[in-house]
């Protein structure tokens, strides 16, 4: 399987894409493109061919080794919590958890004020740490996740954290590099589940021994 492609047909589609979008990647980077590693431009492509948008090559950060340390974690089954259910439903790994339905979170949401967003990664403390934590569309949701690092000493392996909009998006990102934890991130309002989707999966990938 490559790119979720299992047929003759499907394959060559697959890699025909992927073969124009490093051209494109290519021509967007220059020699800026020797400053990724080779998993770290596995991983630039799948967003880009997921999106069909290269600037991605552009907008993706990684921070401290988080696509090792995200296999590090795969290889061990740890869990990997995300901010909803569409998120959830896209990644191809069995131990993925969503709180947002939780009755737990609605209740804390109305007492403290909060999203259910960021409440549901207070009631995923107990997973987030030494688990791998993905945020692709709330960014209340990554905000909170950076509190319990900060406040309550919470030790995820990785971070990644595309939350998508003009509305405190960027922002939650920023203070996500800001702080000392593994990290995936794009710069500014772009990101949202297909981006989340695709980098999760290219990492289960990679921890596979897959082609990604």
């Amino acid at each position: 399987m490559f790119m979720g492609a299992v047929t003759r047909d499907g394959l060559d589609i697959a890699r025909r894409s992927r073969e124009i979008v490093r051209k494109k990647i290519r021509e967007l980077l220059g020699r800026d493109i020797e400053r990724y590693s080779q998993w770290e431009m596995r991983i630039i492509e799948r967003v880009v061919h997921a999106t069909a948008d290269v600037e991605y090559a552009k907008l993706l950060r990684f921070k401290d080794n988080p696509i090792e340390r995200g296999i590090e974690g795969i290889k061990e089954e740890c869990p990997i919590v995300v901010d909803v259910e569409m998120v959830k439903v896209g990644i191809r790994y069995r131990n993925t958890l969503s709180f947002i339905d939780d009755r737990r979170v609605y209740k804390i949401a109305r007492e403290e004020g909060i999203t259910r967003a960021a409440a549901a990664m207070r009631v995923a403390k107990p997973y987030i740490h030494r688990g791998i934590v993905v945020v692709g569309n709330a960014p209340t949701a990554l905000s909170e996740v950076v509190r319990l690092i900060e406040e309550e000493g919470i030790k995820p392996r990785v971070v990644i954290g595309v939350p998508v909009g003009f509305v405190k998006a960027s922002e939650s990102k920023e203070l996500l590099r800001s702080i000392d934890v593994p990290s995936i991130t794009t710069e500014g309002p772009k990101g949202g589940t297909p981006v989340a989707v695709s980098i999760v999966n290219g990492i289960v990938e990679l921890s596979r021994g897959r082609e990604v």
